[in-house]
């Protein structure tokens, strides 16, 4: 465009006065090349204009690459973390279960959070205290304490007291993992259940579904569990659960 237009400014001067028509015709030559460097002028700042665009949505594609790498990586994480937890927890549960729940209180002095017998009422909720109580609990799974029939006692005292809490649905599924570990299937399975019935839109939910899937498993309930596994794998294809829903399927012969 740019080569075309140059082209035709350099030939104007060579052409007679006579050869435009029309309405501009009564211009003079310089007139006609002051509308054509005004035209030219527009042209280059829309080429400019065109460029700058194409510039920036270079850069844009290359940062939405950055990012979906970036992206992928934090899922590759979060697959190895969430592999890793499942298999501490499986091997805890096929090796006997926890170790005995010490007496003792742990080492930096703070006692263990006792169960409340009535929820505080909404207005009475001191969220500091609430996130004390739930790290109280969480705490006790650690593999350092190893209390998972204590953890399951203050998980289950902080939905009591905290059923509306917004770290609710954490609590119900930590609970549940508390039986899980122990071996008490029958109470981790109510657990999770109870999770996927109040907590639908939670994070946790499917996490939930596979441990569902496997104390199926454990129980001898290939289809149901067989049935689970695919449901997680459908439902929420990009979790790190669907990854392992899909090596406990190949272990059944699945898939």
């Amino acid at each position: 465009m740019r080569r075309l237009l140059l082209a035709g400014m350099l030939l104007l001067p060579a052409l007679p006065l006579q050869a435009a028509s029309g309405p501009g015709s009564g211009l003079t030559m310089e007139q006609r090349l002051q509308r054509l460097e005004r035209r030219a002028a527009r042209v280059t700042d829309l080429t400019l204009a065109v460029d700058a665009l194409r510039q920036e949505n270079s850069r844009l594609q290359g940062e939405v690459e950055r990012l979906r790498h970036d992206l992928e990586q934090l899922r590759r994480k979060q697959r190895d973390i969430y592999a890793d937890i499942d298999q501490r927890l499986s091997a805890l549960q096929a090796g006997g279960g926890a170790a005995p729940a010490p007496t003792a209180p742990p080492a930096d002095g703070t006692a263990a959070p006792a169960p409340a017998s009535a929820a505080a009422p909404a207005g009475a909720v001191d969220p500091a205290q609430m996130q004390a109580d739930y790290d109280a609990a969480y705490a006790l799974l650690s593999p350092r304490e190893r209390r998972y029939d204590e953890a399951a006692k203050a998980f289950a005292a902080f939905l009591e007291k905290y059923p509306a809490s917004p770290l609710a649905a954490n609590a119900q599924y930590w609970l549940g993992e508390a039986y899980y570990v122990s071996q008490k299937n029958a109470e981790a399975r109510a657990a999770f259940e109870r999770l996927l019935k109040a907590h639908p839109d939670s994070p946790k939910v499917p996490g939930a579904l596979y441990k569902i899937g496997r104390l199926q498993a454990a129980e001898g309930d290939r289809k149901g569990a067989r049935a689970t596994f695919e449901r997680v794998i459908r439902q929420y294809p990009a979790s790190p659960a669907a990854d392992l829903a899909r090596e406990q399927l190949k272990r059944l012969g699945g898939r």
